[in-house]
């Protein structure tokens, strides 16, 4: 059914849902630049199909598609059957969206799914209060109906085992990469297919002696009619068969697998399930997918993780990661953003495995094309953008068909007119557009220096205006021809270096981790353009380290490349916002010249979200980017990992700790004392072994489960094993000694570390320190022992440690190293009363010590009340376990945003008093159903006497709510006549007391002269 011009004003009725006109994209009946994303859904002449008015969306994202239902003159039953089929097709674009049914005053929505059975449709009357918050809360994951919409991460699991289930059943009886292409072949045809590019009238030139086209795969004769076409149009050597796919092999193929291979290809042909239904059974079949709306790069990337799992060996050796459609267009979307003439810029793509970098700026490409020529491009536009202004290097054969393949497709969906399909034979990419950069004469799968090497020489310098890439992050393995590959991974850097005119720091320069990542960026410098862009994905441990060998190589990089932006991932490791990631990561943006100096590098951290990042979405606040000065990072390597964690007024308290008259702990311990520590024996009967019999006279503590506070070595057993792999010296274990737990676990009641006054073995589960033969030994560890059950400790732990609470949940040793210890010789008299005091309190097990603990280690390193509230608020909802991330996303309570108001107010009122005014805060409300529903709190500023309230206008807040959405703030100040309007969002981690501390300084940096005159 065609699109008509709707009787209603759509946008103005979306108004009343929480949708702002700025996040409303309207499909007329012909294509513009802003609506590429949504051509499938635009312009069809199927009359037989409804399709959506238009789109709401949610930080650039679709969210919510409508339609109006007032133009809908269809019986009832018919209209439910082509919605629910409208419903099935948006699902197969991969996105998590929805569709609504506009009517005047109502709407009614369901998630979008490929689900046969469509859920209850939920309904919202304009006008309430779940009507108002209800676009706020969808596009934060929250919706009130029934069904969950179909992720991404869905679509392309379901479609990436339908492939897997029927090639698997082939792998054994035809050759591994003629499946890897027969399937490519039968997906790129299923394509042409769905997508119009072929019809019934082109059988007789594709294969003669078909029934039709979904039977061009049901045979060795009709297979091999069929792929001679494809050869022949499309330039099919980017999936090449044994025997340039004859009959011979096809007949070949049909004996070995008794004709099922047919049966395979046909399935994905036809839409059927790929084997037979009593053997297979699956929720989802081919007939699910419509691949007129399965967007090229999610169908590119499930073929790319299919050819990936067959080829599992090398994708592990060569650090193949499959990147996330959001992330990937976020890097993109990014380093597009005010581009210089965007519409002529040339792309690299360096390591491009299956081209999701390059699929997505040839998009980018073609739409800036479209907006500055006023007409859309055609098939000769779109081939000279592909042969002229992209570029991708790889190392794997199998990488380069697939890219060939995904930016075929890409031209294929984005020509307005891909009819007859003769016009639509390709040129050969290899060597021109994708270039295999694995030296000759070396192994033909593995790690490889690859596009790194010499053995391109300068070809690519200076050609590019935008680099984009996620390269290699993996270390490698710990061999001779890793190590030599690795001192390549040197030479390759400080070559470049060197070539910057910086002999003395290429001379300094090391390659940290021996991993390709950071070779990568330095050789983009050489790729890119003066001034050109550098954006990519990349292992965030190159921002969090902080030994000598990756603080100096990351400000050497900072020093000589013009960092401009990182958006930070590492709280989003280990969610589906990059499935199958653990490590953490960050998205890096560059201009390719020297920073200036001063120069200052936009930071946003994106927070755990529960609801989002399980739905496989992050929320990315751009006005919470943190300024951070490159020779800060410099003077301070830790703040990376400080502002990722916590706020600024976490950052002022470690810079506190570090300039009291303090020592790093293994200085002091080590250096000053003469006193031993280590980290315990490790069992690992596979590993070389060491003669143990040297702790055989000691107790055996084996488990950190056994204790809370204090061992008690009668109740171990002796240490009895022979041999260990790392049994440690003997004086590590000598008493009195504080043990601490290397995963101390949530809960300091249950105990973070151990004190024992006698001789004890322990394992690799903690780290210990002996006082063994110091003067003052028993007190020695009794102090270190409180030490490390402060929350001082904790909080410098969690800001400071590489790994902690980004990578892992546990404490290295490194980071007790580094923690700056009071020396006892500065204790005062009744200092050291208090801690035998508090210690023995500690020993009894008294749940009332650790307040005083904190208080007192608060004021022996000079921090202030407001400081300790900074630490108790950052650990409250930022320790790296379900429980506290879990509450930082609760909604907070009455209570909370009383305590908050009460903050703010007397924060402000010393300033405003300087004014001669009286600050009035106060939280606004707009009924119990809003207040309840909304994803945002708002306050309302004023001055005492002022008589008029801002926001008396109700749909003041729903501004509020659809300025956050748009722009993804967490934080909104809105003046107004009557003074300010703020919205927080309804997480407990903005509504902390150290959070008005920030927003108290917000006010009155930016927003002082709204008050003076009122």
């Amino acid at each position: 059914m065609h699109r008509a011009t709707s009787a209603m004003n759509i946008r103005a009725e979306l108004q009343a849902y929480g949708i702002s006109s700025r996040s409303v994209r309207s499909f007329g009946p012909s294509a513009t630049p802003d609506l590429l994303d949504y051509l499938d859904l635009i312009g069809s002449t199927d009359s037989e199909s409804i399709l959506p008015e238009g789109v709401a969306e949610s930080q650039g994202r679709p969210l919510l598609f409508f339609v109006d239902e007032s133009r809908l003159s269809l019986p009832a039953t018919e209209q439910e059957t082509r919605l629910n089929r409208l419903r099935r097709n948006l699902a197969c674009r991969g996105e998590r969206a929805y569709l609504a049914r506009i009517l005047p005053g109502e709407i009614k929505v369901v998630p979008v799914s490929l689900d046969e059975q469509t859920p209850e449709w939920r309904l919202y009357t304009a006008g309430t209060g779940e009507a108002s918050t209800f676009f706020s809360r969808l596009a934060l994951g929250h919706y009130d109906g029934a069904g969950e919409p179909a992720s991404t991460d869905q679509i392309f699991k379901e479609m990436f085992q339908l492939l897997k289930e029927g090639a698997d059943r082939l792998a054994r009886r035809v050759d591994r990469a003629d499946v890897l292409s027969l399937v490519g072949r039968a997906l790129f045809f299923r394509f042409l297919e769905d997508r119009d590019v072929i019809n019934a009238g082109d059988l007789k030139l594709i294969s003669p002696k078909a029934s039709g086209l979904r039977a061009a795969f049901d045979n060795a004769e009709n297979a091999t009619a069929t792929c001679d076409w494809l050869d022949r149009t499309f330039n099919g050597h980017f999936l090449p068969l044994t025997d340039r796919g004859d009959l011979g092999f096809f007949k070949k193929v049909a004996t070995n697998t008794k004709d099922e291979a047919f049966g395979v290809l046909s399935a994905i042909v036809r839409g059927d399930r790929p084997v037979g239904v009593h053997d297979y059974q699956t929720k989802f079949d081919w007939a699910a997918f419509d691949f007129a709306h399965i967007p090229v790069g999610l169908l590119s990337q499930v073929y790319e993780k299919f050819v990936w799992t067959w080829e599992d060996r090398e994708a592990r050796e060569t650090s193949v990661y499959y990147t996330p459609r959001n992330i990937a267009a976020t890097l993109v979307d990014e380093a597009f953003e005010k581009l210089p003439n965007p519409h002529e810029v040339r792309v690299l793509d360096p390591a491009c495995g299956a081209g999701v970098f390059l699929v997505l700026a040839f998009r980018r490409i073609y739409r800036e094309r479209w907006t500055e020529a006023g007409n859309r491009p055609d098939t000769k536009v779109i081939r000279s953008i592909l042969e002229k202004q992209l570029t991708g290097l790889d190392i794997s054969e199998s990488a380069l068909k697939l890219a060939a393949l995904s930016l075929y497709l890409t031209a294929i969906e984005l020509d307005p007119s891909p009819v007859p399909p003769e016009k639509l034979k390709f040129k050969d990419l290899r060597d021109a557009v994708l270039f295999n950069c694995r030296p000759a004469n070396t192994p033909e799968d593995g790690m490889s220096i690859g596009s790194l090497g010499e053995h391109l020489g300068a070809q690519f310098n200076g050609k590019f205006d935008l680099v984009l890439s996620n390269p290699p992050w993996t270390s490698l393995p710990k061999n001779d021809a890793a190590n030599r590959l690795a001192a390549e991974f040197t030479r390759v850097s400080q070559d470049v270096i060197r070539r910057k005119d910086e002999p003395a720091l290429a001379a300094a320069y090391q390659n940290p981790d021996n991993a390709p990542d950071l070779p990568f960026i330095w050789k983009s410098t050489e790729w890119a353009k003066p001034d050109g862009r550098i954006a990519m994905a990349l292992p965030a441990r190159i921002l969090l380290k902080q030994e000598s060998v990756p603080v100096t190589a990351r400000q050497t990089l900072f020093d000589l490349l013009e960092i401009t932006g990182i958006i930070n991932g590492s709280n989003l490791s280990d969610t589906n916002v990059w499935p199958e990631m653990q490590q953490p990561f960050m998205l890096v943006f560059a201009r390719n010249r020297r920073p200036k100096k001063n120069h200052t590098i936009r930071f946003i951290t994106p927070q755990y979200d529960a609801t989002l990042n399980r739905l496989g979405e992050v929320r990315i606040d751009s006005k919470s980017a943190q300024p951070v000065e490159n020779g800060a990072a410099f003077d301070a390597p830790w703040i990376w990992k400080a502002l990722g964690v916590g706020t600024s007024l976490d950052v002022d308290v470690i810079r506190k700790l570090r300039t009291v008259s303090a020592r790093p702990l293994n200085a002091y311990w080590k250096d000053d004392l003469g006193l031993e520590s280590g980290n315990g024996y490790q069992i690992k009967p596979t590993q070389v072994q060491v003669d143990a019999s040297h702790l055989h006279d000691l107790k055996d503590l084996n488990s950190t489960r056994l204790f809370r506070f204090v061992v008690d070595t009668s109740q171990l057993n002796m240490f009895t094993h022979p041999t260990a792999c790392r049994p440690r010296e003997r004086n590590v274990y000598t008493g009195p000694l504080v043990l601490v737990k290397e995963s101390p676990g949530t809960k300091r009641e249950r105990g973070w570390a151990l004190l024992s006054q006698d001789s004890v073995a322990f394992n690799r589960s903690f780290n210990g320190f002996s006082a063994a033969g110091h003067p003052e030994a028993l007190f020695l560890v009794r102090y270190l022992h409180l030490l490390v059950h402060s929350f001082l400790w904790m909080h410098y732990a969690l800001l400071t440690s590489p790994k902690l609470g980004a990578e892992r949940r546990t404490v290295y040793k490194s980071d007790l190293d580094e923690f700056p210890v009071i020396p006892i010789s500065s204790l005062s008299s009744a200092q050291k009363r208090d801690v035998i005091s508090l210690s023995g309190r500690l020993e009894a097990s008294d749940a009332t010590v650790f307040p005083e603990i904190d208080r007192f280690f608060g004021a022996l390193y000079g921090l202030t009340s407001l400081d300790i509230e900074v630490i108790e608020d950052t650990l409250r909802v930022c320790l790296p376990y379900n429980e506290f991330r879990g509450r930082a996303c609760e909604k907070p309570s009455r209570n909370d945003k009383q305590k908050f108001v009460r903050r703010l107010g007397s924060l402000l009122s010393p300033f405003f008093a300087v004014l001669g005014k009286e600050p009035v805060v106060t939280s606004v409300s707009w009924g119990p159903t809003f207040d309840s529903r909304s994803t945002f709190s708002v306050l309302s500023v004023t001055t005492r006497g002022n008589g008029q309230a801002p926001g008396s206008d109700s749909n003041v807040v729903e501004k509020i709510l659809q300025l956050a959405n748009d722009t993804g703030a967490t934080l909104v100040v809105q003046e107004d006549e009557g003074g300010l309007l703020i919205g927080i969002s309804n997480q407990y981690r903005y509504w902390t007391p150290s959070r008005a501390r920030l927003l108290a300084a917000e006010i009155l940096r930016n927003h002082t002269d709204t008050f003076e005159g009122a």
